[in-house]
C-alpha cells in the first residue's frame, strides 16, 4: 500500500539517516512514492521536483545535517518530538500518552528514543496501516500524530535544507491524502503546452530539468519531435521556469486532455540536411536559432563528419565559395 510504505520510509528518513538517503533524491525509495502521489497532492508534486535537486552526499554529511536540525548543541531548530513541538519541552504529556497507545496496541518500541519521536509514530502508523486498521491509524492522527507532524513538515518545507525540505513536503502529504489508495491521476494536474510553436528552438533543456521523464525528444531521419506523456507528468513547472524562449507554459488542465498512456507532440520540427553527405544534421528549428545568433555561415548546415573537410577546402581557397 501507498500510505503505508510513505509511513515506513518516512520513519526512516527522519531516524539517523539511513544509508539510502546519502544517495541522490531521485534515486530515494521515496521519490517513487511522490511521483506516485503527485496527482492528488500538491505538497508530493513540488516534493517531485525538489527531490530530483537533491545531489548524493556521504553518509556523514547527511548526519552533519540532521544533527544540525534535530540535536544541535543545545536547543535544536526544529523539535522532532510531539512533546517538544507541540509544548517546548521534553517529556510532557503527549510523551507518556503516545506510550500508552503503543502498549494498548499491543506494540513495544525499540531502542532508546523517547515514544513521542516523530520516526517511531510514524513507524507506528505504518504497521497499523500494514494491519489494514484504518480506525486505529485514524484515532492516532486525531489525537497524536496528525495534530503537529504536517506542522513538522511544513516547518522543515521552509528549512531550505536540500535534504530534508523536500521530506517535509512528502510529510505533509501524508496527512492531506484522502483515504483509500491514490488514484491513478485527479485530473487538477496543469500540463506543459508550447504556446508559440515558432518560438520553441527545440534546444531540449526542458528535457533534461524533467524529473520524471515525461518530456522527451524522438529524432527520426526526416523530423524532431518534443513529445509529452500526459501520465508521467506531474505539473512541477520546471520546463516552464527553465523555458529560454518563455514559450513552454503550465496553463493546461489534464481534464482537458484526453488521460490516456503515450506520447502527444508539443513541437515538431524538420531535420537539416548535410549537403555533402546528405544525412540529418539538427532541426530546422535549432539551425534557425543558431543562424540568428551567429549568421549563416556556409559551414553551419554541414554534419560533423563532413564539417572539417569543408572548412579545409574553404582556407585552401579563401574568398570562393564552396560548394560540395
Amino acid at each position: 500500500m501507498i500510505r503505508t510504505d510513505l509511513y515506513h520510509l518516512l520513519a526512516e528518513a527522519l531516524a539517523e539517516p539511513p544509508e539510502w538517503l546519502a544517495c541522490a533524491g531521485h534515486e530515494w525509495p521515496l521519490y517513487d512514492l511522490a511521483v506516485s502521489l503527485a496527482h492528488e497532492s500538491e505538497s508530493a508534486q513540488r516534493a517531485v521536483a525538489a527531490l530530483a535537486d537533491v545531489r548524493a552526499e556521504s553518509i556523514v554529511a547527511r548526519c552533519r545535517r540532521y544533527t544540525a536540525l534535530f540535536v544541535g548543541s543545545g536547543r535544536p531548530q526544529v523539535w522532532v518530538y510531539e512533546s517538544a513541538f507541540l509544548n517546548g519541552r521534553i517529556l510532557g504529556p503527549e510523551t507518556f500518552a503516545v506510550e500508552r497507545a503503543y502498549r494498548a496496541a499491543g506494540v513495544e518500541p525499540i531502542g532508546a528514543e523517547l515514544p513521542d519521536h516523530a520516526s517511531l509514530e510514524l513507524a507506528f502508523l505504518a504497521q497499523l496501516s500494514d494491519r489494514g486498521e484504518d480506525h486505529a491509524v485514524q484515532a492516532f492522527n486525531q489525537q497524536h500524530a496528525g495534530r503537529w507532524l504536517p506542522e513538522l513538515g511544513r516547518t522543515l518545507a521552509r528549512s531550505g535544507d536540500e535534504v530534508y525540505g523536500p521530506i517535509g513536503l512528502l510529510l505533509t502529504a501524508a496527512f492531506t491524502l484522502t483515504p483509500g489508495p491514490a488514484p491513478r491521476r485527479s485530473g487538477g494536474i496543469r500540463l506543459p503546452i508550447i504556446q508559440s510553436t515558432a518560438g520553441c528552438t527545440l534546444c531540449g533543456f526542458c528535457v533534461q530539468v524533467c524529473p520524471t521523464h515525461a518530456l522527451n525528444i524522438r529524432e527520426t531521419r526526416t523530423e524532431t519531435t518534443l513529445r509529452l506523456n500526459v501520465a508521467a507528468c506531474v505539473g512541477c513547472g520546471k520546463c516552464e521556469r527553465v523555458c529560454e524562449a518563455q514559450v513552454m507554459t503550465m496553463n493546461h488542465p489534464a481534464e482537458s486532455l484526453e488521460l490516456a498512456d503515450g506520447w502527444r507532440a508539443l513541437r515538431e520540427s524538420p531535420r537539416v540536411m548535410c549537403p555533402s553527405c546528405g544525412q540529418p544534421t539538427v532541426s530546422r528549428a535549432e539551425f534557425d536559432y543558431v543562424a540568428a545568433q551567429i549568421g549563416q555561415p556556409a559551414w553551419l548546415a554541414y554534419c560533423l563528419d563532413c564539417r572539417p573537410a569543408f572548412m579545409e577546402k574553404s582556407r585552401s581557397h579563401p574568398g570562393r565559395e564552396i560548394t560540395q
